[in-house]
């Protein structure tokens, strides 16, 4: 299995743990239209959306897969990116366990719960 394989079955995988919102033919259909965007460092794929509010921009960081040192890297070239097309502010929405490895300029705001109807 090649690369590009492994990263298709991780993202699918973490879609469905995202509560199956959307799956893989929805973010490659979102990606040509360019209503998502992706974002790559070696092995670790990033998902993003732009929303535009009444007040600000912002870039909400849908999933990421692979490597943890790598999408650190990653968030750093995300937030120039989110800059230069005019973003105030990035969101993402994320394990307990991934706050230790927070960047300077995180901050909770809420925990997203859910439950089907």
């Amino acid at each position: 299995m090649n690369l590009q394989d492994k990263m298709m079955l991780k993202m699918a995988r973490a879609l469905k743990q995202t509560g199956n919102l959307f799956d893989l033919t929805d973010v490659q259909n979102a990606l040509k239209t360019g209503t998502m965007q992706g974002h790559v460092e070696n092995d670790t794929w990033a998902v993003t959306q732009v929303h535009d509010w009444p007040k600000c921009r912002t870039v909400n960081v849908l999933v990421v897969v692979g490597d943890m040192a790598d999408s650190l890297k990653l968030e750093a070239k995300i937030e120039d990116w989110a800059k230069s097309i005019g973003a105030d502010r990035i969101t993402a929405v994320g394990r307990e366990g991934w706050w230790e490895f927070r960047t300077p300029g995180w901050k909770k705001v809420g925990t997203l719960y859910s439950k089907d109807i």
